[in-house]
């Protein structure tokens, strides 16, 4: 493939562009395989259900690493032999990962395998700087939509390999796909020549130079990240509800409940557009009184499936959305620096998931159904405060 050194003037054909939304799909969802899988870990490895369940906290870690330590340097490296080195070590993980036969093996190859499914992140600008000006926008979009269906759908994948075949197939499968797309990516992206005057040191003092010099950012980030907390708190605890009385779910069945997600694509869009006609504040109150009154349905997850549901749709609709809406906000910070705002906004966003997963644990442990619910409310609470105080900041200057 030649070396891109030009502003592309040909637009990428729509082969090439679901191929990379597949990708991006593909290594995004990887990372939330072992959600639905916790008990058949737990069986298999002969371990306890917090231990399983702790994996679903180190995908998580692994994932905001390479955020925080990969993503910013997009731009110094060779961007296609960062992605398909990242896809490849990814692929290598995942089949290791396969092979695991003690909590260990589980914990360190989760974590590899996360922290290389980031080069969705770094193929998704990718994509934008070698689209001609006029489709850039569109050829993103449908990125980012190839990016949520593979998060949507992965929980439904790995429930349904696990169930018919086992939760080792799952990883199995995904590494030998991650590795047939590597190579994909090898032979369709164009090459490009990492940037000589940029310095990795340089590359990271500006991130916390810009963390701290625009509290706005780090604002927007920690209402986001509380909001993904309330996210994963749900899906992680979403195998403890549906796969213990009264329901005792398969992977796949609860798998396929994951498939509630979908209402994000929806979600999303609506609040792309409505952000779009200046309605910052009115996407954020509702967005927060969606995620605020959902813990009232999930309370009762364990006595209706259907309000459980509700509830799980209510969060789902409110996080994506509010989700959207941050990011139109921080993106607003400084044009030439999106790349490193959005590097510290989503290793922010992420600590968030990390935390709601981890806490999820925790509070099904000790406290059951009951102080997932709590946490839930109180990462909500946190929200509505940070994200009041942040318009308020914002209406004043």
């Amino acid at each position: 493939m030649p070396n891109m050194s030009s502003s592309p003037t040909q637009a990428l054909s729509s082969q090439f562009v679901l191929i990379m939304a597949l990708a991006c799909g593909l290594c995004a969802g990887s990372a939330y395989f072992n959600q639905p899988l916790i008990y058949s870990i737990e069986k298999s490895l002969n371990i306890q259900t917090s231990q399983a369940g702790f994996a679903v906290v180190v995908a998580q870690i692994g994932y905001m690493l390479g955020l925080m330590l990969l993503v910013p340097l997009g731009d110094f490296f060779n961007k296609r032999k960062l992605v398909v080195s990242l896809m490849c070590f990814a692929g290598i993980s995942q089949i290791l990962l396969s092979t695991s036969s003690s909590l260990s093996s589980l914990y360190v190859f989760t974590l590899c395998a996360t922290f290389g499914a980031i080069s969705a992140q770094v193929l998704i600008p990718f994509a934008s700087s070698i689209s001609p000006p006029a489709s850039s926008a569109a050829t993103v979009g449908k990125l980012m939509s190839g990016l949520v269906m593979g998060i949507i759908l992965s929980r439904t994948f790995a429930g349904f390999v696990s169930t018919y075949w086992s939760w080792q197939g799952v990883y199995l499968s995904s590494g030998i796909l991650t590795l047939l797309f590597a190579g994909l990516m090898w032979k369709k992206l164009p090459d490009t020549q990492r940037q000589a005057s940029l310095k990795i040191g340089d590359i990271y003092r500006s991130l916390f130079s810009l963390a701290r010099q625009n509290p706005h950012l780090i604002r927007r980030a920690s209402a986001g990240a509380l909001g993904f907390g309330v996210l994963s708190m749900v899906f992680t605890s979403m195998t403890f509800v549906l796969g213990s009385a009264p329901y005792y779910f398969s992977d796949f069945e609860i798998g396929l409940f994951g498939l509630l997600g979908v209402i994000g694509i929806y979600s999303s869009s609506w609040s792309g557009k409505t952000v779009g006609q200046g309605k910052e504040n009115f996407v954020a109150k509702l967005c927060i009184t969606l995620m605020l009154l959902s813990c009232i349905p999930l309370y009762f997850a364990q006595h209706s499936l259907i309000i459980y549901a509700i509830g799980v749709l209510m969060s789902y609709f409110g996080l994506t959305a509010f989700h959207v809406l941050n990011q139109n906000l921080v993106y607003r910070i400084d044009g030439k620096a999106r790349s490193r705002i959005n590097a510290v906004y989503m290793t922010i966003y992420f600590t968030g998931a990390a935390l709601g997963s981890l806490g999820a644990v925790y509070a099904w442990q000790h406290y059951q159904w009951l102080g997932c619910v709590v946490l839930g409310s109180i990462f909500s609470v946190g929200i509505l405060m940070i994200d009041r105080f942040d318009f308020k900041h914002m209406q004043n200057t």
